[in-house]
């Protein structure tokens, strides 16, 4: 038997397994690794400090080059700033004091030697002055606490600093007068030109007029692009040919304008297609004009605040508003009577406002106003208008008999010196002769037409009729405006003799209809549809624009004060200010009413007073005898008739008539009209010693004066 040994250096698995089993170390401690922390917005790299240190140093390398460069500028700006800076002080240190004074001195015209009136306008006037040496007095000590502080604190900063100081200060200087002398920023926006429809050609125009119908398809080919698009206004206008055959007023109608402005993705207000009239074109000949935004969003100020000196409305018409375009479109007041009417708030005292500003600054314009509401609107306008009246019926039912009996006197006189009508020629001759035009305003006609609200509701509707039938022609232009567009107050003859219409935003179609005609609403006129954002916005309806659609100037209550000063000032040079030349329209009124309306009457604020009671001529006469001879406390009946015959040749003794007699005639009239108008005077003759007649006393009774 033998026994197999192994040798000792031999490995053995098992052994191994076992011992690696029992003596195995431990596994190394894991490792973690960490994701770098991200670093914060604001916080640079190296590289990017860098980058941003170049960025502001050539960035101020520019504005310092800009600057020095400009520098020309800023000192024209500088003295322009100055400039305005004096302007403003000698603004601040009249203030409206001179135009108080003014019309002071109007008022102490006006007066017309009646005492009463004179002393209260010089005290008035006094008043003004004293204020307006007070303001001046405050004026120059704030001018010259204000002028030693920044007068002695920069000298003593130069004296006392040094070069540096100096240079900043005269920095200072030139950029105080360079902030107030820099151009003015426009009051409005403008308008931006439209960047959607700037692929507007004939490729884009021939889809179009298919999409909408106004060209068939197999004949697209032929339509035919005019030049290029270009930018007009705040849109842009382009021209094309339609194919033979098809008339561009095709595309004219307000259901086709609505699918092409479809076809255009804009809306309809955006829009403006018109055939082109000019010479060389066909009837085939489309105007297109694209906005890419609400033209009449915009708010315009009018052209006419610029303008200086006198307008002849005649001969230019005047800017009254704007169209899609930014046009200005011209109101001619002077062939046609026109209307105005809408809803409260919407626009008609802006487009009043507008044709106001025109005819102010018209020497030969005679403004006459009778409103309707009764506000303080019109008031800036006073002192030029010839007549200005608030809320008075029946003083606009003897005006407009005045002016029906005026359009008379006019045809006579044209006639009578061989003008057949007023043109450019003969228009300053015809003025001379006629004593200028007449612009005769009704604002608010629901106060005075309908039947029921006054009783000369009906007179002064056919009266109204008449003037806007005839009276253009002969120099006298009616305006009518209402917020109650219904047909009871615009009754039928009277719309249809206002042959220039204008419709603000109204609360129906119907009551458009009322304005513009009927059934223009259902033609696409429908003035219910102006947005209500949009005040001023309106349709209008003349021979010399057609029916195009428009928004009125912007007109601020200060812009009508300067207008009127403005307007004063012209008057006043041309001798046509109220009581300046013979007025036969106010001197009718005064004649039938015993108060004048010219300037807003008394106040001028066109809130014209009842006249005082007239004194029967009688007593007028014994009155004045009395006060010929200093108002003695009695006289005898045979002095006073030879004072009273003097005065009055109706009196005087006719031939073959007794002087007795015709005393005793003129006592018993006096004590006839005594009676009636104050029945408990006793008018006996009175007995004294020396004599018989009247007392002073018994004669102030019958007048209502006091002794």
């Amino acid at each position: 038997m033998s026994i197999e040994t192994t040798p000792s250096s031999t490995p053995d698995p098992e052994w191994e397994q076992i011992t690696a089993t029992l003596t195995k170390e431990p596994p190394a401690a894991r490792v973690y690794e960490f994701e770098k922390r991200p670093r914060p917005g604001w916080m640079l790299s190296g590289e990017q400090l860098r980058q941003w240190a170049v960025y502001a140093r050539d960035n101020a390398i520019d504005w310092t080059v800009y600057q020095v460069t400009h520098t020309p500028y800023y000192l024209g700006w500088s003295v322009r700033g100055y400039r305005r800076l004096c302007l403003r002080w000698w603004e601040a240190r009249h203030d409206d004091y001179r135009q108080e004074i003014a019309s002071a001195k109007q008022m102490l015209r006006a007066a017309n030697g009646k005492p009463a009136d004179e002393a209260r306008a010089r005290a008035v006037l006094q008043v003004r002055r004293a204020e307006f040496k007070a303001h001046k007095k405050r004026h120059w000590i704030r001018t010259g606490i204000s002028g030693l502080i920044i007068v002695g604190g920069g000298t003593i900063a130069a004296a006392v600093g040094g070069l540096w100081v100096q240079i900043l200060l005269a920095l200072a200087f030139v950029f105080t007068g360079a902030w107030f002398g820099r151009p003015e920023e426009p009051a409005v926006a403008p308008a931006q030109a439209p960047t959607r429809t700037s692929h507007l050609g004939e490729d884009t125009m021939r889809r179009v007029l298919v999409e909408a119908g106004v060209v068939p398809e197999k004949r697209a080919t032929e339509i035919r692009g005019v030049g290029i698009p270009h930018t007009d206004g705040p849109g842009i206008a382009y021209a094309v040919d339609l194919p033979s055959g098809i008339p561009a007023s095709a595309a004219l109608g307000k259901e086709k304008q609505k699918q092409i402005a479809s076809a255009l993705a804009v809306h309809s207000d955006w829009i403006d297609l018109d055939v082109d009239r000019s010479p060389g074109s066909s009837e085939s000949r489309l105007k297109v004009w694209v906005s890419s935004s609400d033209p009449f969003a915009v708010v315009r100020t009018s052209p006419l605040l610029e303008s200086e000196g006198p307008i002849n409305t005649f001969r230019d018409g005047i800017l009254v508003s704007f169209g899609k375009r930014g046009n200005p479109i011209t109101l001619w007041i002077r062939d046609t009577s026109l209307i105005v009417a809408g809803a409260t708030r919407r626009g008609k005292g802006m487009l009043l406002a507008n044709i106001l500003i025109g005819v102010a600054k018209d020497p030969w314009v005679n403004v006459r106003v009778f409103d309707g509401k009764g506000t303080a609107e019109h008031n800036p306008y006073a002192p030029i208008a010839c007549t200005f009246v608030k809320r008075d019926p029946e003083r606009l039912a003897v005006a407009t008999d005045a002016i029906v009996e005026e359009l008379a006197r006019r045809s006579d006189l044209l006639d009578e010196h061989g003008y057949e009508k007023i043109d450019d020629e003969n228009y300053e001759e015809c003025m001379r002769l006629l004593g200028g035009r007449e612009v005769f305003i009704v604002d608010e006609l629901a106060t005075y037409t309908p039947k029921g609200t006054s009783p000369f509701a009906d007179r002064i509707t056919e009266n109204l009729s008449q003037i806007a039938a005839v009276g253009a022609a002969l120099g006298i232009t009616l305006i009518s405006l209402t917020q109650v567009p219904e047909v009871d107050v615009i009754r039928g003859r009277l719309r249809q003799n206002h042959v220039a219409r204008a419709a603000m935003n109204t609360e129906s179609p119907t009551a458009s209809n009322t304005v513009l005609g009927d059934g223009m609403a259902g033609q696409g006129y429908d003035a219910s549809k102006i947005p209500i954002d949009q005040p001023g916005r309106f349709w209008l309806a003349t021979p010399e624009t057609g029916v195009i659609e428009g928004r009125s100037y912007l007109v601020k209550p200060a812009d009508k004060r300067r207008v009127a000063a403005e307007a004063y000032e012209i008057r006043k040079a041309a001798g046509r200010l109220p009581g300046q030349w013979r007025d036969p329209i106010e001197e009718y009124l005064f004649a039938e009413t015993g108060v004048s309306s010219a300037a807003g009457g008394e106040g001028g604020k066109g809130r014209i007073g009842a006249p005082a009671p007239k004194v029967p001529e009688p007593i007028a006469l014994a009155r004045a005898a009395f006060a010929s001879v200093g108002d003695p406390d009695r006289m005898t009946s045979t002095d006073l008739y030879k004072l009273v015959a003097a005065a009055s040749s109706d009196w005087a003794p006719e031939e073959d008539v007794d002087v007795d007699q015709a005393r005793d005639r003129f006592l018993k009239a006096l004590r006839e009209v005594a009676s009636e108008v104050a029945p408990g005077v006793d008018m006996r003759v009175k007995q004294w010693s020396g004599g018989r007649g009247y007392y002073l006393a018994t004669i102030l009774s019958l007048t209502g004066e006091r002794p």
